[in-house]
């Protein structure tokens, strides 16, 4: 994992750098000082890897190049599809239909 790397991984679970630093057990400078300048220990960033695994991230180095995916538990994942749903429903409601029969 590479500095970008967690920038994104911590975008795409929507974390703070505070809520991040919680959650690996280290102060908020030690994220900001890895995210921007690559300076953390190694201990450290298995850590905070090991965050990221255990909440769906899987790091990507391949072949083809680096970058991450992002796996949802499946409550997580029905409850994202719920809302997405009832948005696309309260959108269709909210369109005034044409009535073209005449």
């Amino acid at each position: 994992m590479n500095s970008e790397q967690c920038r994104v991984a911590r975008a795409m679970m929507g974390w703070s750098i505070k809520q991040l630093s919680r959650k690996v057990h280290v102060a908020q400078r030690t994220i900001s000082d890895f995210e921007t300048a690559g300076r953390v220990r190694p201990e450290t960033k298995t850590r905070i890897r090991s965050v990221f695994v255990t909440n769906g991230i899987e790091f990507i180095h391949d072949e083809d190049g680096i970058g991450l995916k992002r796996r949802f538990n499946l409550d997580e994942y029905m409850t994202r599809f719920a809302e997405r749903a009832s948005h696309a429903q309260r959108a269709e409601l909210e369109t005034p239909s044409v009535d073209a029969s005449g």
